[in-house]
């Protein structure tokens, strides 16, 4: 199935351009009080939990701990410790995996909500590893759903959560019929005499290198959780062939990869699959070489391409904001050291915080206060008593007023009582 090797690539990049200037708008509104901390208005469905996570990772980055963002993610965690890509309703179990549809728990959301919290230093209610290990495959790696095979997509985003809570994932708790997730994922590298040495694979790719799947693969090889830091060298480590197939470490065959990675840069500095720039695709292939520490010369060019096109870079197709690229280019920035809050002049963070969703703002309705037409002095004759109340029209003294009411309603009842009185004895 096509739609899962673009798992980790479901936030896209956009056509439409921002304006030259930062601007930051009014939170996006909202009918669904669940959906209150939200970032971004598009629609959800396929990538809520993934591009909240991106979004979260970018503020922790600069320090900034968002309760309403956070908040949403926690709530939308499912009951067995797993995340789905969204619930409108929170309070209703999340769907039963359907490969129809490819809808339910997924391993990329929950791998990718548990690097947020966890950078966020936040525990989720529920333990995520029970349904990391019910995901698990006999191979060792792991699926997008249950039921959907192994893929290096997943297996990568898996391993930097494992990373990120200090799992081991080459250690007997991760070790299925004698295989890890590490084992999985490496028999998705490519080695000589393949088509594109070097590469990962993926299911769909017929044995030629997968841009989508090696970028998430090299994560995974490098076990490095978001958000990390890295000192690239100029280095374009290629495996050697020259005597046949090889066995090279994870780490090793992740800086092979991220070098075949940096050979796919277009243009001004860009990577697609496609005919255009994939600008949340871009971002990512950085992360893969920062995560390397090699190719110097291909991350400082993809970064300057990034940073003169951020207007576009950030936006979706549908000419939104998109959290899930902003994420990753915010990631990327910052692993090369460079500021969130000042990339190709913006403030990556203030316009992520622009477009989490919020309630409308009530209607403001102005009372107008009622107003007695008062004689002054304004006298109430009291029935009977001949006594006179003067009623001031504002003011505390308007307590004493009620209280001389009463001692006269008083009066005028007892001399009432004392006339029935009389006339019944009359």
């Amino acid at each position: 199935m096509q739609v899962q090797r673009y798992v980790g690539a479901l936030v896209l990049a956009g056509a439409a351009v921002l304006g030259s200037a930062t601007t930051v708008s009014a939170a996006v509104t909202t009918h669904n009080a669940a959906d209150v901390g939200l970032f971004g208005a598009s629609d959800p469905t396929y990538d809520g939990t993934f591009r909240q996570s991106l979004g979260i990772l970018a503020e922790t980055i600069a320090g900034v701990h968002d309760t309403a963002a956070i908040n949403w993610l926690v709530k939308q965690q499912c009951a067995d410790g797993g995340w789905t890509s969204y619930r409108a309703d929170p309070s209703k179990p999340c769907p039963a995996t359907d490969l129809t549809t490819f809808t339910g728990e997924d391993s990329n959301s929950t791998a990718l909500a548990m690097q947020a919290l966890h950078a966020a230093g936040v525990t989720p209610t529920r333990d995520p590893l029970p349904f990391l290990h019910g995901l698990q495959s006999s191979d060792g790696g792991f699926s997008y759903l249950a039921g959907s095979g192994t893929d290096p997509n997943s297996t990568g985003v898996v391993l930097q959560a494992l990373a990120a809570v200090g799992e081991d994932a080459t250690g007997a708790t991760w070790t299925v019929s004698g295989h890890t997730p590490v084992d999985a994922l490496m028999t998705s590298w490519l080695n000589c005499g393949s088509a594109d040495p070097g590469a990962f694979a993926s299911p769909y790719s017929s044995g030629h290198g997968d841009l989508i799947a090696a970028v998430q693969a090299v994560w995974g090889a490098e076990g490095k959780a978001f958000p990390f830091t890295s000192s690239p060298a100029a280095t374009q480590p290629a495996p050697d062939c020259s005597g046949g197939p090889i066995t090279p470490t994870p780490a090793a065959a992740g800086q092979y990869a991220a070098t075949w990675i940096a050979s796919k840069v277009q243009g001004g500095g860009y990577l697609t699959t496609g005919a255009s720039p994939d600008y949340s695709l871009t971002a990512q292939g950085v992360l893969a070489m920062e995560s390397t520490d090699t190719n110097k010369t291909a991350i400082d060019n993809v970064l300057g391409y990034l940073s003169t096109n951020i207007g576009q870079a950030v936006l979706d197709p549908h000419g939104n904001v998109s959290p899930g690229s902003l994420g990753y280019i915010a990631l990327a920035a910052h692993a090369d050291g460079m500021s969130v809050t000042s990339f190709g002049g913006r403030n990556l963070v203030a316009l992520l915080q622009s477009i989490r969703r919020t309630l409308p703002a009530a209607p403001h309705v102005t009372k107008k206060p009622v107003t007695k037409p008062v004689t002054s002095p304004a006298h109430v004759t009291l029935q009977g008593s001949g006594s006179v109340a003067t009623l001031p029209a504002t003011g505390a003294q308007h307590l004493d007023v009620q209280a001389g009411v009463a001692v006269d309603a008083l009066f005028v009842g007892g001399l009432l009582l004392v006339s029935g009185r009389r006339r019944r004895r009359a």
